[in-house]
């Protein structure tokens, strides 16, 4: 299910799902970015982001994810990022922010669970 919220800045996009194994691709339209898995990852996953010509400096992305095992999930187009190596049944979720080309992490991942 969609769901809009208002942000300082606008809307932000929360319906983002990542396919539970292959390749995830979206255009990023909007300051803030949710990517909420409600499925977990059971395969090597992997996430292309497309920034609008309209995206600002300084929009925010952020992401959670679940594995199941050691599942790799890799950053391609659009967000330079390190592979991140899943953890048997774990949750991990990190912060980016857009520097006009490319969303780079504001820190390391962080395992919630």
């Amino acid at each position: 299910m969609a769901n809009t919220l208002k942000s300082p800045f606008g809307a932000v996009d929360t319906s983002l799902v990542i396919a539970a194994t292959g390749a995830t691709a979206f255009t990023a339209i909007n300051a803030v970015t949710v990517v909420n898995t409600l499925t977990t990852l059971t395969g090597n996953a992997s996430i292309t982001i497309t920034p609008s010509s309209e995206l600002l400096v300084g929009s925010r992305l952020y992401m959670k994810l679940k594995t199941t095992a050691v599942e790799t999930f890799t950053f391609t187009s659009g967000i330079v990022a390190p592979v991140v190596t899943g953890v048997a049944g774990k949750t991990w979720s990190q912060g980016f922010w857009f520097d006009g080309t490319n969303f780079i992490p504001m820190g390391a991942k962080i395992q919630i669970d």
